[in-house]
């Protein structure tokens, strides 16, 4: 059987102030009001503060920390203050003005010599010019990245959608890659200018890709080349960070060119270079205009304040408002309505004493409450398919003849499920729908306001190759709703990983709305041990809050995702239920399993009785489970909720424990569906040495009344054993003619006093020694070799290669009774699949301790323990390992966490 999985990327949130910066624009946050720095007063980032007569910004969290020194670093300069104070009020046409009052009007300030109306300053005589002094007029940093540029690269090799421009658009979600482990870049300007600082923002992953070292050059006639800036050895110590350089060179230059070498090879060994974010700067004395207000949303005749968030003190001001009342403003910070519904453009141009401003853009949605949903944006469908031939292909473009009117209508529907309007959801220019010939079910991918979707011909060509025309639709529509609403859904900070937080939203919310909108009748909810189980699980846990406690549910849970960022509180899913219902999330939990109906647990084991399961050991079976997620190690993990299941009537378990009992009784748990797969005959076997077997038990027959059942099997009391097997076989077959066997739980009562005690381990890494391999790894990134023995595994060790020793040297002769392997952080195919453990005194001699094959890691970051007999101490440790496969892109990476080998203490 195999899987298919569902993978989901995370979307930013937009922010509604913007400036300009000569045509392209960054967003940021403006305060309203400035207050002087006081030391004992805490700045939250993006918090303005005057100093010394200059105003600074807080790039984090800071206290005490004196902006014009500024040692944590936590401050940077926005510009100096006019010592002149507050400039006058701009003129306004229907404003009266009598004798002696004062206005600004295109960057000039005028006064009245009499009573005026509607005569404009400038070219009235009643209005006269009022001189001023430019010299201490404020100085800001100005882009020079604008729509006149034109840029160039030396080697224009970038994958699809990654090209220079990316590099230069103001967005840090997308990004520019060469393949290539160096190049120039290019920026050339409509007229020379100074460059005063530049800044360089890395990429979201493989820091191997970073800019390492540069040269930046300048030129007027683009053949002879001044070197104005050099960096060796720049380290980008985070995803999307941004390092700012300051220049002293006072040349104008039009052409500026950066010559760039990578950090290294990346994490699949290839040598690429990749940069976020590139921008220049220059001093200016004109004004740089910027737009802020409290919403980007407003509703039809509701009235919606826009504020100047303007640089170098502009003191007029000209605004534009597509189809609003007024069309047109002179204010500061004018007061604005529309009548009619949709996206409006607004537009501000700023005039100080040295000249105007580039032209800032912003856009307000505005809603009409009786049709919400007029003025939705439908984004651009693009198509990508890489698969053209299949069954599957063929198929689906048969049913669905016009898959872009398709895409449209759920893309509209999920939004009506997830948002009130138009104006709450997120905006996209593009949606690319791929079919391709993969594993993977589907996937959400894409960055900024383009989205990528995949979807597998390979699942429809075999997995539903005797399904109905019907029932391929039914489920392709499933999986676009699903993944539209990884698309416009509001993601909760954090990484995703199985069975966390984020991961339980995420899907929950995609599974929430594709069962509101009823395109879930391929399944159904069954008990499990708690709701952060994501798709299935966590979804018809949310739907059926909704069916029960609050009609709005789906809304509100999505919400209070963007409501926990806004706040500054950790997302967790009891939190916001707590907010949303006032109700604790493990009692309607247990509510919502009674309806499931899940048996109640097992009965306490009695006092003068010990489990052995609980004492540790290793489990196999002689059928393989159908799929790596039913290991026969979930009949040992004391879950009830997780199965062993295997396409096979029959199956022989066998568990070794690391201890030892005279067995009393066992309990075997059946699964939560289907009784055609429970024990129906099995016999019970015991050993002391794993060789030779005595039968404890036989049964046949046996009928489990209900789902999850729990039934105990009382025996006459064995001698002490270590190993233990059954011998099962299943109820019948199903109603489909399939023979399945599964089992939920195992467990085994020894009598207390006869127990053996494992023997207590220690990791005897830690006591000291040497380490060594075959591949040293990415020592450059802290992925060397020793990784692997520092006994911490938030770390790993990555070589490229298929199979590799790791050797360990101890300071004197250690006895091996166990060794530990942790998996890494990410890439499955990359974990160690089958090793041999060696010891030897020499080096030369070595004599295997343990071979292991077919292993696989269920999750990341894991900790398998293996227990091993053997008596003989050695001072060298080998372990041969080979992965499980190459990755996505053809690679041989080896990679794990840590290793640890264990004596007994």
């Amino acid at each position: 059987m195999r899987r298919f999985a569902l993978c989901a990327l995370a979307l930013a949130i937009q922010s509604t102030s913007i400036h300009a910066h000569s045509g392209h624009t960054h967003q940021h946050t403006q305060q309203t009001e400035l207050n002087e720095w006081q030391d004992k007063i805490s700045y939250k980032k993006g918090q303005r503060v005057t100093y010394q007569g200059a105003v600074y910004q807080a790039k984090w969290w800071s206290e005490g920390d004196l902006p014009a020194t500024n040692t944590s670093g936590a401050w940077q300069f926005v510009q100096f203050m006019n010592g002149e104070g507050e400039v006058s009020n701009p003129w306004l046409h229907a404003q009266v003005y009598t004798k002696g009052q004062v206005v600004a009007y295109k960057g000039e300030i005028f006064k009245a010599k009499w009573w005026t109306l509607n005569e404009v300053p400038g070219a009235s005589q009643v209005w006269e010019k009022i001189a001023h002094d430019k010299k201490n007029d404020p100085i800001s940093q100005m882009s020079l990245i604008g729509h006149n540029i034109i840029l160039n690269e030396q080697k224009a090799e970038s994958p699809a959608g990654e090209s220079l421009n990316n590099a230069f658009d103001g967005d840090p979600r997308t990004k520019y890659v060469t393949l290539k482990p160096q190049g120039w870049i290019q920026v050339s300007l409509a007229q020379p200018q100074s460059l005063t600082q530049y800044q360089f923002t890395s990429a979201n992953d493989a820091p191997g890709r970073d800019p390492h070292n540069w040269t930046l050059k300048g030129s007027n006639d683009g053949e002879n080349w001044q070197t104005i800036d050099q960096r060796n050895e720049q380290v980008f110590s985070k995803r999307f960070e941004q390092k700012t350089y300051q220049l002293s060179e006072e040349q104008p230059y039009q052409h500026y060119r950066f010559e760039l070498t990578h950090k290294g090879t990346d994490d699949w060994g290839y040598d690429l270079l990749q940069i976020a974010e590139l921008d220049l700067f220059t001093n200016t004395q004109l004004p740089i205009a910027g737009i802020t207000s409290d919403s980007n949303t407003v509703f039809v005749g509701e009235i919606i304040e826009f504020q100047d968030a303007s640089l170098n003190q502009p003191n007029s001001f000209e605004w534009q408002f597509e189809q609003g009342i007024p069309a047109a403003s002179l204010a500061k910070n004018p007061l604005v309505s529309f009548k009619t519904p949709g996206v409006k453009n607004i537009e501000l141009t700023t005039y100080n004493w040295h000249g105007q401003s580039e032209l800032v853009t912003q856009q307000v949605k505005v809603v009409d409450p009786a049709n919400p949903w007029q003025g939705f944006d439908y984004p651009e469908i693009k198509f990508a398919h890489e698969d053209t031939q299949s069954e599957g292909y063929k198929r689906i473009h048969r049913l669905f003849p016009d898959l872009e009117k398709t895409i449209n209508d759920v893309t509209l529907q999920v939004n009506q499920y997830l948002y009130k309007h138009y104006g709450e959801s997120p905006e996209f220019d593009s949606v690319t729908f791929s079919l391709k010939w993969m594993d993977t079910l589907a996937y959400r991918a894409g960055s900024g306001r383009n989205m990528e979707i995949a979807f597998s011909t390979k699942y429809i060509t075999e997995s539903l190759a005797n399904a109905s025309d019907e029932e391929v639709i039914y489920e392709l529509l499933g999986v676009f709703w699903h993944e539209l609403v990884h698309g416009y859904q509001h993601f909760p900070t954090g990484a995703m990983a199985d069975g966390n937080e984020a991961h339980a939203i995420i899907e929950g919310i995609a599974d929430l709305v594709r069962i509101r909108a009823g395109f879930h009748a391929t399944r159904s909810p069954s008990p499990s041990k708690n709701w952060l189980g994501g798709y299935t699980n966590t979804g018809f846990f949310l739907s059926w809050i909704q069916d029960n406690y609050d009609d709005d549910f789906t809304y509100k849970i999505n919400q209070m995702v963007l409501a926990s960022q806004k706040e500054g509180w950790e997302w967790t899913l009891e939190e916001a239920i707590k907010r949303i219902l006032n109700q604790d999330i493990n009692i309607l939990w247990q509510k919502y399993q009674a309806t499931l109906g899940a048996a109640p647990e097992a009965p306490a084991i009695p006092d003068e009785q010990l489990s052995l399961i609980t004492l540790g050991g290793e489990a196999s079976a002689t059928a393989v489970p159908a799929d790596p997620i039913y290991d026969v190690t979930n009949a040992f993990d004391g879950d009830r909720y997780t199965k062993y299941l295997t396409l096979n009537a029959h199956s022989e378990i066998t568990f070794s424990t690391f201890g030892a009992g005279q067995l009393e009784a066992y309990r075997l748990t059946v699964g939560e569906n289907q009784p055609s797969r429970d024990p129906s005959s099995w016999t019970l076997y015991g050993s002391p040495d794993g060789t030779n077997w005595h039968q404890i038990d036989t049964q046949a027959h046996q009928v489990f009344e209900q789902r999850l059942e729990t039934r105990e099997f009382s025996v006459e009391p064995t001698q002490s054993f270590k190993h233990f097997k059954f011998n099962f076989t299943n109820s019948g077959s199903q109603s489909n003619g399939q023979s399945l066997f599964q089992i939920a739980e195992i467990d085994l009562l020894a009598d207390k006093t006869t127990a053996t005690l494992p023997v207590t381990l220690e990791n005897f890494v830690l006591l000291g020694g040497e380490a060594s391999a075959e591949h040293e790894g990415f020592s450059q990134w802290g992925e060397g070799y020793q990784s692997a023995f520092d006994g911490d595994r938030s770390n790993k060790y990555v070589a490229l290669t298929k199979q590799g020793w790791l050797q360990f040297n101890t300071t004197q002769p250690r006895t091996l009774k166990a060794y530990s392997i942790t998996s890494g952080n990410d890439a499955p195919e990359r974990d160690p699949a089958q090793w041999t453990v060696s010891g030897s005194n020499d080096g030369v001699q070595w004599h295997t301790l343990d071979s292991r094959q077919s292993q696989q890691f269920e999750s990341r970051n894991q900790t398998k323990t293996f227990r091993i007999e053997n008596d003989t101490a050695y001072s060298q440790f080998r372990i041969e390992l080979t992965h499980t496969a190459t990755d996505a892109n053809g690679n041989d990476l080896l990679q794990l966490s840590e290793i640890e080998l264990f004596s007994a203490k």
